[in-house]
């Protein structure tokens, strides 16, 4: 069927737009602040092979794991065994999901009869159980210690909801209202999606919806091999460390080898580190992420995402390594570790292409997660305190760039979550913001500096409150690297001031803290590295740097 560019593109705006719709049905449905304040869910809609057509832009980490879901779904339970309302839901991260609470949802588009489309959602949720409150503990030795796992599973079958899926679920999780209601608003989503999908097919009709489907893939292949083209050949290495601080004393490293050729690019990660005995492995689908992330970052930026991107990628990971790990390997904490391979292949490919390209970004991902007894007065009902949960994670610096400084204070790569704001984490919680702020000085040198590090103070106001917390890129070997001559950025780090006034530093990841009312917890995120000289910097930028504060 021939397709014409206009139409193409007419499409390709339809149907991204269809999957923003089911993104804002999903976020105002949701109950926990980590999905409508800190946008960390992702939505998306497949064809029924698995393949990715369409995605919102919100959270990338979470974006790129559909396809590899969705093939152990569809294994798992085959399509011809969907029917019209079904919901299909998974979490285990060895079955094509990222850690436990991703929980991803599926379900089956129908048009006269036929699946034409697959909507998916996956939200983080606040808590799936597990030892800790918020499910993450980064000292756990094997995925049974993280919470409830749900295999391939229809949690609706054919608009019936299975209640004891549900009754399960509720039973096994700190806080069974909110994970419920935001099960519910992703289901949500996926029915927008749907709504909007079959709007699509009735005007289009079977045949050419699927031709159009088609056209807009086999273009973004078409953009990314012509990228890869303009190059020809080139090839780049590179090397990232992380700390550990549980599975062993030395560092993870994170070896990549990029090597484009002609119309392709290949991406080796021999010699990365073993998988460690601990929760920062990398599930396969976060690593696969990661990597296109990456590549996209650099070759097609403005592009819109769908599975034709990755067709020109090629990723050899080993088995075993902490990118690809063995089950039953802990991954709860596998963030860290999956920001740092971003960083990796960025840092790889910058030497190919350093017009897109920045410096060392800031992957510190410093994350303030709090549960317990909300026991204040004004808290305490009839029925006693009321349970609460809440986390947070706290944005650095960018690296410079050709042509501009780091942004300040975000979430980079495979984040892009929200600072919560301070008014919903006190009104959710008995933790108060004493201060937020940006971080003088934290930002690498260059002539073009990086962004600026924050750091953040949370208060406990309960009798007793248990924390978990964590970062990186807290030593010199860590730090977001420099480019071009740029200098590194500021690290990242952690303290406690208890009530009684004993100020010690945190350990880069910390479990289980037993806080008291009054103790005070303070995170710094790293900043971004500089590009180029410090010399160079232009003098009216060095005055603005002063005029603002940003020089220490």
């Amino acid at each position: 069927m021939n397709i014409d560019p206009i139409d193409r593109d007419t499409f390709q705006h339809e149907i991204v737009s269809a999957a923003e719709e089911m993104s804002m049905a999903l976020r105002r449905s949701a109950y926990s602040s980590i999905i409508w304040d800190m946008y960390d869910y992702a939505c998306g809609l497949l064809l029924p092979n698995g393949e990715m057509l369409a995605q919102a832009e919100t959270i990338p980490a979470q974006l790129g794991i559909m396809r590899l879901a969705a093939d152990h779904m569809l294994k798992a339970i085959p399509l011809a065994d969907w029917r019209e309302g079904d919901v299909l839901v998974c979490n285990d991260p060895y079955r094509g999901c990222t850690h436990t609470p991703d929980i991803v949802l599926f379900s089956p588009i129908f048009h006269d009869g036929e699946i034409i489309a697959i909507a998916s959602t996956i939200a983080h949720h606040i808590d799936v159980g597990g030892k800790v409150p918020g499910t993450e503990a980064a000292d756990s030795h094997e995925v049974f210690e993280e919470g409830l796992i749900l295999p391939p599973l229809k949690l609706i079958d054919g608009d019936k909801p299975v209640q004891a899926i549900f009754d399960i679920i509720g039973a096994n999780v700190r806080d069974p209202k909110a994970c419920t209601g935001d099960l519910r608003a992703q289901i949500a989503g996926c029915r927008t999606g749907a709504l909007r999908v079959q709007a699509l097919a009735r005007r289009y009709g079977a045949e050419r919806f699927k031709a159009l489907s088609s056209a807009v893939m086999d273009y973004a292949e078409t953009y990314v091999r012509r990228s890869l083209a303009a190059l020809g050949h080139g090839a780049g290495e590179a090397s990232v460390l992380i700390e550990d601080g549980f599975g062993a004393k030395e560092p993870i490293e994170i070896r990549v080898a990029a090597k484009i050729e002609g119309d392709r690019l290949v991406l080796d990660f021999a010699g990365t580190s073993a998988q460690r005995d601990c929760g920062l492995n990398c599930p396969p689908s976060s690593t696969l992420s990661m990597v296109h992330f990456a590549v996209k970052a650099l070759f097609a930026p403005s592009l819109p995402q769908n599975e034709g991107c990755n067709r020109p990628i090629e990723i050899r990971v080993p088995e075993g390594s902490v990118l690809w790990p063995r089950r039953p390997a802990a991954v709860s904490v596998r963030h860290l570790t999956q920001q740092a391979l971003a960083d990796a292949v960025l840092k790889a490919l910058t030497p190919l292409v350093p017009a897109t390209a920045a410096a060392g970004s800031h992957v510190s991902f410093p994350t303030f997660v709090a549960g317990g007894l909300d026991d204040r007065p004004r808290s305490v009902s009839g029925d006693g305190p009321a349970y609460f949960l809440i986390a947070d994670i706290i944005g650095g610096g960018m690296g410079g760039y050709p042509g501009g400084d780091g942004i300040p204070a975000v979430d980079t790569h495979g984040g892009n979550c929200a600072l919560l704001s301070a008014e919903v984490l006190e009104t959710m919680s008995p933790v108060r913001v004493r201060r937020s702020a940006l971080v003088p000085g934290s930002g690498g040198g260059g002539q073009f500096r990086g962004g600026l590090a924050m750091e953040r103070d949370y208060e406990i106001l309960a009798s007793v409150c248990t924390v978990s917390g964590y970062f990186q890129q807290s030593h010199p070997e860590t730090a977001p690297w420099g480019w071009a001559g740029g200098a590194p950025g500021g690290m990242a780090g952690g303290w406690l001031k208890t009530a009684d006034g004993i100020e010690k530093p945190l350990a880069s990841k910390h479990i289980g803290l037993r806080l008291k009312r009054g103790d005070v917890i303070r995170y710094r995120s790293a900043g971004g590295g500089g590009w180029g000289d410090p010399a160079a910097r232009a003098p009216e930028a060095a005055a603005a740097d002063r005029a603002a504060g940003y020089l220490a």
